[in-house]
């Protein structure tokens, strides 16, 4: 064994900890500066990797002891919390009760939410993370189906003069510039004219209009051929304030006839 090396242990690392995290435009901001606020890629340990993982730590007990105690544990903690206290949790920082949202002070009270202020032990503990991957994401809809309403059809074909449904996630209408059109697309890549300008908008009011499902007729001067689907939204998905540009979506291509 070498005398500079006695103790192999002592070339082991602690590799420090990793999230990835995903990249939006802050549309929310009142300057033009490119600003973006990231969203980190959340991975959960469930209750059961916590309970495995507590008992390899005191092997001396056995798994259902180490379950009673952690459930005890949690009791006691909403207990304390019904009952209008705070509670420090295993020093990893409290939870709190704090009033939520406004209120005319003479007819009625705040609602109350729970917080957690995080303890210097927790804000140590996440220290030295490093972010591993950064990926950079538009809030864009996504379009996962869209169904000719006269057949049922999903398969890509739309009826002229038909109602269509589409549906998918951030999907709602709403805010100045904002709407639906079909767009001519030419060519096996089914290409579109970004500038607009052979767009054939949809004026009738939306049947429905949600984040997760638009239903509406196809326009009246719509003629046969293959169009690809544009939407265009400020309508944000979890915040009261509109975006401050449009969101464009654009969909597969679809021929109607």
């Amino acid at each position: 064994m070498s005398a500079t090396n006695p103790n192999l242990m002592n070339t082991i690392e602690d590799p420090k900890g990793h999230v990835s995290v995903k990249l939006q435009p802050n549309r929310y901001a009142k300057d033009s500066s490119k600003k973006y606020f990231g969203r980190t890629v959340r991975k959960t340990h469930s209750v059961g990797n916590i309970l495995q993982l507590v008992a390899k730590k005191v092997p001396q007990y056995d798994t259902g002891t180490v379950y009673s105690v952690c459930n005890a544990l949690e009791q006691t903690i909403i207990e304390s919390l019904k009952k209008g206290n705070s509670v420090n949790c295993l020093n990893l920082g409290v939870l709190y009760l704090a009033c939520k949202g406004t209120t005319d002070g003479t007819t009625e009270t705040p609602d109350i939410s729970v917080k957690f202020l995080q303890s210097k032990l927790t804000k140590d503990a996440i220290s030295e993370i490093a972010v591993e991957k950064e990926d950079y994401s538009e809030p864009v809809g996504t379009i996962t189906k869209i169904v000719d309403v006269e057949t049922a059809s999903a398969e890509g074909t739309l009826s002229l003069n038909g109602t269509v449904q589409i549906t998918g996630k951030k999907l709602m209408i709403g805010g100045e510039g904002s709407g639906i059109w079909l767009a001519p697309a030419t060519g096996e890549e089914a290409v579109i004219d970004e500038s607009g300008a052979d767009w054939t908008p949809v004026t009738a009011k939306l049947s429905v209009n949600k984040p997760g499902t638009l239903l509406f007729p196809l326009p009246k001067m719509l003629t046969s051929g293959t169009y690809r689907i544009v939407l265009k939204t400020k309508t944000p998905l979890y915040h009261k304030q509109v975006r401050k540009e449009l969101v464009k979506t654009v969909s597969d291509a679809v021929v109607v006839q």
